[in-house]
Formats: structure tokens, C-alpha cells, sequence
């Protein structure tokens, strides 16, 4: 992760809470990660929607597949405490599971201290799915999913350019990858306007997905940021 070419510099830490191993790159997390703060101008690859945003890579699933990862509640736990103690402005859940007591509450203090927390919302689950539905996150579907969660954000998920494991780059697809963009979104939102509380942020960012998918550069000029886009007024 912090060797690919579109990350080299953008780690401010990188910690691993999978217990038996050592941190390492895994497909989702890279790709989650040069979505939100891949570097930009560099002549290669892609850049993030906040390139200018330092990663806190906090490994905490462990690949299964090429395309998918698990997690427990525990490493997950052992996560959220550590970017909260490290005041993470911002904090991405690429993921989604069976409710937890224990996540619940980190995901409680995370929004006592003003933290943003962003979540992907699961298409096949009747309610969103866990975090997503958590009271205070905010959740986001990929563009053209099934809009299951009252109030879930859209973002683009189909075919996005991402970094790979491998040091090169794949198109990936899902609702992971469109919080991701959202999650990026969030931080440029903050650098421009810090004293954003959650709740604010959330209603900068637009509609719900059921009005098609979120107008960043008119969500940055709602909150106060220069814009240097053809911004819509409506979205």
C-alpha cells in the first residue's frame, strides 16, 4: 500500500490489528485508499478526490478472495479505537456486516467527537445493512443500486479507476469504492470549512440517492469552497 506509486507519501501511519500478521496490502483496502487520496499531477495512475488528505491505514480485514475481505468485530473494534484516539476527521467504512453492540458504540463516540464517519451501503440487505444504517453515519449506495436506506447518499460505483495490490491500477465496481469518493468528498469539505459538524456536512451533500447521485462541486460550493467546476444548482 504505502509503495504503490499513487500512495508513496499519502500514509500518515499504517497499522495492522489482523491478528498473526504484519500490515499488508490488500485489493480493497489499496483501492479505497487511492480513491480517497491517491496523488495527483504525478503523470501516472489516477488521482484522489482529496489528494492533499493524509491516510490513516488501519488494516483491520484480511483478503479472501480478489475481490472480497473479512473482518471481526474485534479487529474492527481495535480500528475505530485507534483512529478515534489519532482524531481522524473523517473515517471510511468500505464494508458491511451483521450489527455489532461493541462497533455501535465506537460509532456513538466517533460522533460525539465530531467525526464524520462514512459507510457503504449493502444492496442486498432489506435495511442497508450494518454500519450503514447506524444512526449519524452516512450511509452511500452505488449509482443504479436499489436505494434501501431512507436518506443513502449515490455516488458513482460502476468501472472506477483504482489503485491494485500489485502496484498497477483495475477498474473496480460497488458500493465500497462509491463511499470511498464520498469519504474524499468529505475531507476537501472539511479543509475548506473545518467547523462542519457531521450533521451539516451531511445535509451539504445533497438529496438522498432516490434524487439521483450526489453534485460534489455543488456540495463544495454549498459548503463555502471555491469551486472551479460547472456547478449545478439543484442537486
Amino acid at each position: 500500500l504505502a509503495t504503490h506509486p499513487d500512495l508513496r507519501g499519502r500514509l500518515a501511519q499504517a497499522r495492522n490489528f489482523v491478528p498473526g500478521g504484519s500490515f499488508v496490502a490488500e485489493g480493497h483496502g489499496t483501492a479505497v485508499a487511492s480513491l480517497i487520496g491517491a496523488q495527483a499531477d504525478d503523470g501516472i495512475g489516477i488521482a484522489g478526490v482529496a489528494p492533499g488528505s493524509r491516510l490513516l491505514a488501519l488494516r483491520a480485514c484480511w483478503q479472501t478472495t480478489t475481490e472480497g475481505a473479512r473482518c471481526s468485530s474485534y479487529s474492527l473494534a481495535q480500528a475505530l479505537q485507534y483512529a478515534l484516539v489519532a482524531k481522524a476527521r473523517v473515517i471510511n467504512l468500505s464494508l458491511t456486516g451483521p450489527q455489532d453492540p461493541l462497533l455501535a458504540r465506537l460509532l456513538d463516540a466517533a460522533q460525539r467527537q465530531r467525526v464524520v464517519v462514512i459507510a457503504a451501503v449493502d444492496a442486498a440487505s432489506a435495511d442497508g445493512g450494518f454500519p450503514a444504517a447506524h444512526a449519524g453515519v452516512i450511509a452511500v449506495a452505488a449509482e443504479g443500486d436499489p436505494a434501501r436506506l431512507a436518506g443513502a447518499l449515490q455516488a458513482p460505483g460502476r468501472g472506477i479507476p483504482a489503485a491494485n495490490a500489485q502496484g498497477g491500477w483495475d477498474l473496480v465496481s460497488g458500493a465500497s469504492f462509491a463511499a470511498a469518493q464520498v469519504s474524499g468528498l468529505a475531507a476537501l469539505m472539511l479543509e475548506r470549512s473545518p467547523r462542519l459538524e457531521p450533521a451539516a456536512l451531511r445535509a451539504l451533500l445533497g438529496p438522498s440517492a432516490r434524487a439521483g447521485p450526489i453534485d460534489a462541486c455543488a456540495a463544495l460550493a454549498r459548503s463555502g469552497a471555491a469551486c472551479n467546476c460547472a456547478c449545478g444548482r439543484g442537486a
